[in-house]
């Protein structure tokens, strides 16, 4: 078996370890084979989704701390945004937070099972 680059092996285990959907995760790998940030116009490209499928990722993936936005300016004066991944240790620490929210749900299901008595 070969092995990738150290980037884009950490985007794939990462994604597949919080259980991303297929294009969060293809957004991922997207922005660590980059290495900087990229506008959503240059994401609906790379990942080849619809423009659609990625902003609705993009949220998915702000949400959970994943990705950093900046705003930045066009040459037609709008204000847009380019999406970048944080450092390790913050992606890091985005997939420790998001366990333990899945891992105190499951203790609650599990208490309230216990509490029925079934």
């Amino acid at each position: 078996m070969t092995r990738g680059k150290p980037r884009t092996d950490f985007a794939h285990t990462f994604s597949k370890a919080l259980g991303l959907p297929k294009t969060a995760a293809l957004i991922v790998g997207a922005l660590a084979r980059a290495r900087k940030s990229l506008a959503v116009d240059e994401l609906v490209r790379r990942v080849r989704s619809s423009e659609r499928s990625v902003r609705e990722n993009i949220r998915i993936l702000l949400r959970r701390g994943i990705l950093i936005r900046k705003v930045f300016v066009t040459a037609n004066k709008k204000l847009a945004y380019a999406y970048s991944l944080g450092s390790i240790e913050s992606l890091v620490a985005a997939a420790r937070r998001d366990v333990t929210r899945t891992l105190a749900r499951i203790e609650a299901v599990a208490r309230r099972f216990r509490e029925t008595g079934t």
